[in-house]
C-alpha cells in the first residue's frame, strides 16, 4: 500500500513524537492555584497528540 501525500511518513511523526517528548520534560505536570484541574492542560494536549501519533505509526502502510 503507497502511502497518500496527505499522510505524514514514519520520519516525520517519529520527530514529531520526539518533539512532543522534549516538550513534556520542560512542563510541569501541575497547575498550581485556580479552580482548573490539577494537571497542566498543555501537558493532556501534548499527551493526547502523542497517543495520536502512536495510532497513525501502528496504522502507517510502511509498518504494516
Amino acid at each position: 500500500m503507497i502511502p497518500s501525500p496527505s499522510t505524514p511518513s514514519v520520519r516525520e511523526l517519529i520527530a514529531e513524537y520526539a518533539a512532543i517528548e522534549d516538550r513534556v520534560r520542560v512542563l510541569e505536570a501541575r497547575v498550581i492555584g485556580g479552580c482548573a484541574p490539577p494537571v497542566n492542560p498543555e501537558l493532556m494536549r501534548l499527551a493526547q497528540r502523542e497517543r495520536q501519533i502512536l495510532a497513525l505509526l501502528r496504522r502507517h502502510p510502511s509498518t504494516v
